[in-house]
């Protein structure tokens, strides 16, 4: 039907070509040949008047044309920039040089009329960009616009985005929160109190919790003694978090009675839209808090970083032993089980005295469980260096390679590792290959940035409270009456560790540090040779010394000192220890390069400062007074990231 009517057009406008410019045309033409001479003047007058009267009539028949495809075209215009506006889009044209010549109703209305002749750079704000295709996220007037910025064709479109940024921003707000709170030291009041006064602390203390809940848009429930489950959402967490959880520095220290002062461990999770991953996240985030020393708070979300809070002070020791004596006896009954025949234990790279003393006494253990046993360690630090070198040959055959410790890998071997929690610091990277995970067992001391994945968590051992590994091994071997499985040679290497994690019982002490340096020496250890290993020779002296030649206070009381020259790792440390020496001195960190490695460490001591969070800043960890951080980088741009690091860590 259409092509009909198409024809028919074609038809009538090649009727009207002929009829009005052809024939004329022809006739004219004939005329002025064949007519005589006195007929051609009024011809050529007529011709011309027709031609004419054609011009008009053309002009008017244009006219309309332009006229109505000028209303088609303003009626189409207008309804596509209604319907576009109604989308919230807008459209503006610029030059080359950002000039904006063109601009929808939709622009003019949002920013006005004057936009025409500005440049698009001052309209957005920005500064400098490049010529190429541009998006990003502009606010005028409380409104929010998605712009895109295209140099190609020089046309820039906005998208009005403020009800999907505001509907986005309440839903972020209200999304759930979970949260869980234990208080760190309340097994230690346990075992000490009355029931009358335990129930005065737990009546205080919920007063107090109470209080905050009501301030703070939280709820609370306690599920056992505590240890209570909190509820609330996105922007009371945010609030809580710019604040630092200033909140919860009420409950934290503070004399609840009589002189009971508790500290709390706290995690909170969000982000999530499944409930049993949300509160395993939670569990997850107060696990973070408890092994990294307690008295803190973790916030934890998938794909990012844990956000940690508080660690303002060391917490009392927890004298209970359920932990530890749960660990305990799931080492022994992997020792006697027949479905483990191998035992491969590993200390951490450049390996100390508390790392070869605790592998040294799993390793007594699983021999004299009748298990083959071996140490996976071929570095260690110059202090223990010398112990080694000091062992008998068949002694040094216990400690193998990484490749002979893979080879031995398989589904009835058990992996223990000693006094580090993260896998990264063994020798061995394929350590794990082979075993199944619930033959992976760790003991640890060091507050740990991330919970290992690689073992059960039942199967973890983390007490940031024990001096060192070593104690944690002997309070094991004293827990399953074990020490007759031990002899004088290892007795000595426990203490060992001892005396060098806590600096001849100058730090990081509790009772049941005392209590397990007695046994070893009631196990035939002697305190004059581990006093002895820890001296230092004339070399390492002179060594202190050149570290410590630029000292210099970074801020009141933290002190620095570095130098570009390969030490060895227990060399630095020393140099720090040497720092605090002095009095009124708080913080001490010092940094040089490893020996043959293009690397460079740093070694942190606090007294009554948490110089862990620094360490943590500069890609390192540790304990609350004692930490340490390893780094790639030239050793001033390490220096000064470690300089910012001191100055904004409060």
């Amino acid at each position: 039907m259409k092509n009909k009517e198409d024809k028919k057009k074609l038809i009538i406008l090649i009727i009207q070509i002929i009829c009005l410019l052809i024939i004329p045309m022809i006739i004219f033409f004939i005329g002025i040949i064949k007519f005589p001479e006195k007929w051609r003047t009024p011809l050529i007058a007529i011709y011309s008047l027709f031609l004419v009267a054609l011009g008009i009539s053309t002009f008017f028949i244009v006219r309309k044309f332009l006229k109505e495809s000028q209303i088609a075209n303003r009626t189409l215009n207008q309804y596509l920039q209604n319907e576009i506006n109604d989308q919230g889009l807008g459209t503006m044209i610029f030059l080359n040089n950002g000039k904006i010549i063109w601009a929808t109703n939709f622009i003019l209305n949002k920013f006005g009329k004057s936009i025409i002749g500005k440049n698009i750079k001052d309209v957005f704000l920005i500064e400098e960009w490049e010529n190429n295709n541009h998006n990003f996220v502009f606010k005028k007037d409380d409104y929010e616009y998605e712009v895109f910025v295209n140099f190609e064709k020089n046309i820039v479109i906005v998208k009005d985005i403020t009800i999907q940024s505001n509907l986005l921003s309440d839903y972020k707000k209200q999304r759930v929160v979970f949260g869980e709170i234990h208080i760190d030291n309340m097994n230690l009041y346990q075992v000490s109190l009355s029931q009358e006064e335990l129930y005065k602390i737990y009546s205080n203390f919920g007063a107090m919790l109470e209080e905050i809940s009501r301030k703070n848009n939280i709820i609370y429930r306690q599920y056992e003694n505590g240890r209570f489950f909190l509820l609330t959402n996105q922007e009371s967490l945010d609030n809580l978090e710019k604040t630092k959880f200033q909140a919860f520095e009420m409950l934290k220290n503070k004399n609840v009675y009589n002189g009971v002062n508790l500290t709390i461990s706290a995690g909170f999770s969000y982000g999530i839209f499944k409930y049993d991953i949300l509160d395993k996240l939670a569990k997850e985030a107060l696990l973070q808090s408890k092994t990294r020393g307690g008295d803190q708070i973790t916030v934890l979300t998938k794909y990012e970083k844990p956000r940690y809070y508080g660690s303002s002070s060391e917490i009392d020791i927890n004298m209970s032993r359920t932990n530890v004596t749960y660990i305990a006896k799931n080492l022994m009954n992997k020792l006697k089980s027949k479905n483990i025949n191998k035992v491969i234990v590993y200390g951490h790279k450049d390996a100390d005295l508390d790392a070869l003393g605790s592998s040294w006494g799993i390793y007594k253990l699983a021999k004299s469980m009748g298990k083959e046993a071996y140490i996976q360690n071929k570095t260690f630090d110059d202090t223990t260096q010398r112990i080694y070198d000091k062992l008998e040959p068949l002694d040094k055959q216990v400690f193998i390679s990484p490749k002979e410790a893979t080879n031995l890998n398989d589904k009835k071997t058990l992996v223990v590792i000693c006094d580090t929690s993260d896998e990264t610091r063994i020798e061995n990277i394929q350590a794990f290959k082979d075993i199944d995970k619930e033959n992976i067992i760790v003991i640890d001391h060091h507050r740990i940035g991330l919970n290992p994945k690689f073992a059960m968590r039942e199967n973890l051992y983390i007490d940031s409270s024990a001096s060192s590994a070593s104690e944690i091994v002997t309070e094991i071997i004293a827990i399953t009456n074990s020490d007759e499985r031990i002899d004088v040679k290892t007795a000595q290497h426990l203490l060992n560790g001892i005396y060098l994690d806590t600096k001849n019982f100058q730090k990081q002490t509790s009772s049941k540090t005392f209590s397990a340096a007695a046994l070893l020496e009631k196990w035939g250890a002697k305190i004059s040779v581990s006093v002895n290993n820890l001296k230092f020779d004339e070399k390492i002296f002179e060594q202190v010394a050149e570290l410590l030649e630029n000292l210099e206070e970074i801020k009141d009381g933290f002190f620095l000192a570095y130098k570009n020259i390969p030490v060895a790792p227990d060399v630095i440390s020393i140099a720090a220890d040497e720092i605090l020496r002095v009095n009124g001195r708080k913080a001490a960190f010092v940094v040089a390069k490893l020996p043959g490695l293009k690397r460079c460490k740093m070694s942190a001591r606090g007294i009554e400062t948490n110089v862990q969070l620094i360490a943590e800043n500069v890609g390192g960890g540790g304990h609350f007074g004692t930490a340490a951080a390893e780094s790639d980088e030239d050793i001033e741009l390490f220096v000064n990231n470690l300089k910012q690091a001191i100055v904004s860590v409060k």
